[in-house]
């Protein structure tokens, strides 16, 4: 299996450095559990993972891949996870973000080069268009460094990937708290297969199914603080309808 790490909670290395945890690894683990089978981890530059996966150098991908429309040309998805964009404000101030337009005139702090970024610049264009003050955005070249520039006070919100809000709220808890969270159209996250390989993508499907079904997934999701509608209660092949962007 090809994964690109860290994105917590979704993938990443534990205080060893060598040992991988997460979302992804742990559902990945207990889908080759049920098909008999251990599951090898390889950590790759994110650009490599799906050439790689063409050349039949992995099996499988669990990398936070989103099921969107364009990214079904190369390779199938077997959907485990829905995700989406949502804010990050300390707990406080939670009540003062009922709805998108309390984002008007405050200032963001979105990752270099995420689809976060596109959503500031959404969120700002509402804004301005229903006369309110724009969103400003400030750049930063990762989640992490916008928590730091939140808890300075720098920021009014941190955007971010909903399960990585969801997790930051759920492991600070009383710190932090998510807003925002129906703010951009919901999207799927998928482990990626080779479309010459359906048998492995049904065989996938299937064995997560049973997690689901015995409330195994549940469990591994909620070891991260991921629980609710972010959870599917099918696993499906192909299901995503979004456009990336």
């Amino acid at each position: 299996m090809g994964t690109n790490v860290p994105f917590v909670p979704m993938e990443y290395m534990k205080p060893d450095n060598t040992t991988f945890t997460g979302i992804d690894i742990d559902l990945m683990r207990a889908v080759g559990d049920r098909l008999g089978l251990k599951v090898q981890f390889t950590n790759a530059s994110w650009d490599s993972l799906i050439p790689s996966l063409s050349a039949g150098r992995y099996d499988v991908l669990a990398s936070s891949f989103g099921d969107f429309v364009q990214r079904r040309k190369q390779v199938d998805f077997v959907d485990m996870l829905e995700g989406g964009i949502a804010g990050v404000v300390p707990s406080a101030k939670k009540a003062k973000y009922p709805d998108a337009a309390a984002v008007c005139g405050k200032t963001v702090g979105v990752e270099n080069g995420s689809a976060t970024v596109e959503v500031a610049q959404t969120l700002s264009a509402r804004c301005t268009k229903a006369g309110r003050a724009a969103v400003t955005s400030r750049v930063y070249p990762s989640d992490s460094n916008a928590v730091v520039a939140l808890q300075s006070g720098r920021i009014d919100m941190v955007l971010d990937d909903r399960v990585v809000a969801e997790h930051l709220t759920a492991t600070k808890a009383g710190r932090y708290a998510m807003v925002l969270d129906k703010a951009t159209p919901a999207f799927l996250y998928g482990f990626v297969v080779s479309k010459t390989n359906r048998s492995l993508s049904e065989a996938v499907m299937k064995a997560l199914n049973s997690l689901i079904a015995d409330g195994t997934y549940a469990k591994i999701c909620a070891r991260y603080g991921i629980t609710g509608s972010s959870l599917l209660t099918k696993a499906t092949l192909n299901a995503g309808t979004r456009k990336e962007g």
